[in-house]
């Protein structure tokens, strides 16, 4: 046994087998100001009491005592406490778990003063014991009681009534009737009609049937529901009854109370929205998703397919950037009730209360889930992804900015797919990841394939970050040539990467993995240096090449030291800075125009040339392009594909070729591989080609012998001749497919 010493407060002696009750009683009534004795048996209580004289400072004012207790419980301790001397009047309050009416009458039986069922609030009991502490005789023990009810009840917002059956009259106590909100009922037998009036309607039959049934029942009861108060708010209340019968046929009176948790339950309500809902946009959040998304599939049990779509906004960092977080949370927020409004109910299975969708959550970040639970086909869960890129194309307004955005949709069908809630949103995942591979604004489907593409492309990576380190990077180079002469006026340097367990990979698949993850930086830096160390040592050894052209990643332009890398790769290679031309494309330049112009007048301060790569597939504002320090247009090699046959393309090289004159900018046209192609060109004064026409890109060491080459050719068919396509190779070698190489010849 302890003892813990307060100046002030009654002395309370606290016997429980449980520490972790005894613990919690502990705390609450020091904290409370009493002073707390501890035994955690009944023999132990016992034996503290024997030895202590009742008149003594040692001797407790108060006993709480646990009823389920090893060896001696507390109906035989309380026995053998009143037998004490001193024992008699001492106030014992008996703690239990046990509500039943047994248990309560084998309490007073034993000599309790009171009882109380646990667990024990915490906050009213101080109050009760320092009652029940002042009462000396039964009778004033009694009166206490009766108002330390009262007080409890006001407390705890309880009131109690009684029917009489028999006379079909209820009557309310005062307190009952201020917690359902009309006083003005006392004395009105009526009372039950006009507490149904004001039940909230979907409660009002349930509430009628549970008081129809004590007509003809005698088991307790209790029951929630919501009323509507006269100022037109809705409270929730939980009430009680119990029977007491005076034959066998049918009860005489019942005995209830009414407890107003309004309070209780908005705090109830608070917590799980804390828990399971997500605070930004009121959907739920991944962890309840996910509960309904397992309850769902052991409903279904593969008796009828369901689909489930990941959502992944598009460029969603990009607002965050420019717009700041504040706009990034205005459009989660709009774009989760345009998803809301744009689903129809035959799409869902049910909602949570004011219209909050259980299927459509936010799962984190920009990314949501939507189940549809029942699907015929899977076109269904096509139509509805459809209908939801849609509800996002129209622009959203922020905050005085309008903004697009875009929605990749990842779908994955039940259970064909998966029967897992996990493995569903995984397979989603890498759905959706598809689509953004695929262009993004779009959908696709889950297969099997995407896990082995998975695979690959983590192989991929892991492998892609050793390349450097590994020498596992070399540069292959195209020759640029001028259409007038015939002469070889650069080459372009584009990237190859043989791997000794995945063997030589396609550009295609590993450039998008390089800027996705950052590495395009490092990578990018390497492909320059040894683009220009490369030129250096061909002319040191006297082969005139006058310029090698690197292409630019958006994320190494991106970077502040960007003109300071060049300046000292430059220096560090010897090469002269006119003799390294930067290819950045027109969709990099636009992205954010003005600190585009900045950062190329930086870099045009260092003495490098500049082109714009791809030209026309952009959207070029021709204000910039006239700020852009820019000493070349590529045209892209979309417009020389049918040149000869397609008025379109046609017009729009003529259009480039002329604008490009005009502001005194030199042309290449890109993807040259016809006769025909050439001779447009020619006869439309354009400046430079490259083309498979004229030659795939080589390695280094093929380098000098194409350089021979045309060089013998030109003097052969003398200059700007097509014998040229001499060179031609075109086969099923991705190195020679122009389709391949499209994309994948860019850094």
């Amino acid at each position: 046994m302890t003892a813990r010493t307060h100046e002030n407060g009654p002395r309370v002696l606290i016997v429980d087998d449980d520490i972790t009750s005894r613990y919690l009683l502990v705390a609450a009534l020091e904290q409370a100001g009493l002073e707390v004795m501890e035994a955690d048996q009944g023999a132990e209580a016992l034996a503290l009491l024997e030895g202590v004289d009742p008149s003594s400072q040692g001797w407790p004012d108060i006993v709480l005592l646990d009823v389920l207790m090893p060896v001696l419980d507390g109906f035989a301790t309380c026995r053998r406490i009143r037998a004490l001397p001193g024992g008699v009047h001492l106030p014992i309050l008996m703690m239990t778990g046990l509500d039943d009416e047994e248990s309560i009458e084998r309490a007073y039986e034993a000599g309790a003063t009171d009882f109380e069922v646990k667990p024990l609030n915490a906050r009213i009991l101080p109050h009760r014991i320092r009652y029940m502490v002042r009462s000396g005789a039964a009778a004033e023990a009694l009166y206490h009681s009766q108002h330390r009810l009262a007080a409890a009840q006001r407390m705890a917002r309880i009131g109690h009534w009684e029917w009489n059956l028999e006379r079909r009259a209820i009557q309310w106590s005062e307190q009952s009737l201020e917690i359902i909100g009309d006083r003005a009922a006392a004395g009105d037998p009526g009372v039950l009609d006009r507490l149904l009036s004001r039940v909230h309607a979907r409660d009002r039959r349930r509430v009628a049937l549970w008081f129809e049934q004590f007509t003809y029942t005698q088991e307790s009861a209790e029951l929630s529901h919501g009323i509507i108060d006269s100022d037109g708010r809705e409270r929730h209340l939980r009430q009680f009854v119990e029977t007491r019968r005076e034959d066998a046929a049918r009860p005489a009176r019942l005995y209830g109370a009414v407890q107003d948790i309004t309070t209780i339950r908005e705090a109830e309500d608070h917590i799980q929205r804390l828990a399971f809902f997500d605070s930004l946009t009121g959907l739920p959040n991944r962890t309840l998703f996910l509960q309904f998304l397992e309850q769902t599939l052991k409903l279904l049990h593969h008796h009828r397919p369901g689909a489930l779509l990941f959502l992944d906004l598009d460029n969603f960092k990009q607002v965050n950037d420019t717009l700041g977080h504040q706009a990034g949370d205005l459009l989660l927020q709009a774009v989760s009730e345009r998803m809301v409004a744009s689903l129809r109910a035959n799409d869902l299975v049910s909602r949570y209360e004011g219209e909050e969708h259980q299927n459509l959550a936010r799962l984190g970040g920009d990314e949501f889930a939507l189940l549809l639970p029942e699907i015929g086909h899977g076109r269904d869960a096509a139509r509805v992804a459809a209908r939801l890129l849609e509800a996002l194309a129209p622009p959203f307004s922020l905050a005085g900015h309008e903004v697009m955005i875009t929605v990749s949709i990842g779908i994955t069908v039940f259970p064909q797919d998966g029967d897992q809630g996990s493995d569903l949103l995984r397979n989603g995942d890498m759905a959706m990841y598809h689509a953004k591979r695929a262009g993004k604004n779009t959908f696709k489907f889950f297969d099997s394939s995407l896990n082995e593409a998975a695979l690959r492309r983590l192989r991929t990576e892991t492998a892609l970050r050793h390349a450097i380190d590994n020498n596992e990077l070399c540069l292959y180079f195209q020759p640029l040539l001028d259409l007038g002469s015939g002469e070889m006026r650069g080459l372009e340097a584009l990237l190859r990467w043989i791997n000794p367990e995945l063997g030589e990979v396609s550009p295609v698949n590993f450039i998008p993995i390089a800027e996705e993850t950052g590495l395009i930086v490092p990578i990018g830096e390497w492909v320059m240096r040894d683009a220009c160390e490369q030129l250096r040592a061909w002319q040191l050894v006297g082969t005139l090449i006058a310029r090698v052209a690197v292409n630019v990643s958006a994320y190494q332009f991106k970077q502040p030291d960007f003109p300071d890398q060049v300046e000292r790769i430059l220096a560090d290679s010897g090469l002269a800075p006119n003799c390294l031309e930067l290819e950045l494309t027109e969709s990099l330049l636009m992205d954010h125009a003005e600190a585009s112009v900045q950062m190329l007048h930086r870099l045009k301060a260092v003495g490098v040339q500049l082109a714009i790569d791809d030209f026309g597939t952009g959207y070029s504002s021709l204000n910039y392009l006239k700020r852009f320090p820019i000493d070349r247009l590529k045209i892209d090699r979309s417009f020389i594909v049918n040149i000869e046959r397609d008025r379109d393309n046609a017009a729009i090289v003529q259009a480039i070729i002329a604008m490009a004159d005009t502001m005194s900018l030199h042309v290449t046209a890109e993807g040259v591989e016809t006769s025909e192609q050439l001779d447009f060109l020619r006869a439309n004064c354009c400046g430079e080609v490259q083309g498979f026409l004229f030659s795939k890109a080589v390695p280094v060491e093929e380098i000098p012998d194409l350089i021979r080459d045309l060089a013998a050719r030109q003097g052969h068919r003398g200059a700007g001749a097509t014998g040229l396509t001499d060179r031609r190779q075109v086969d099923s070698d991705p190195d020679q497919n122009p389709s391949a190489n499209a994309q994948g010849e860019r850094v």
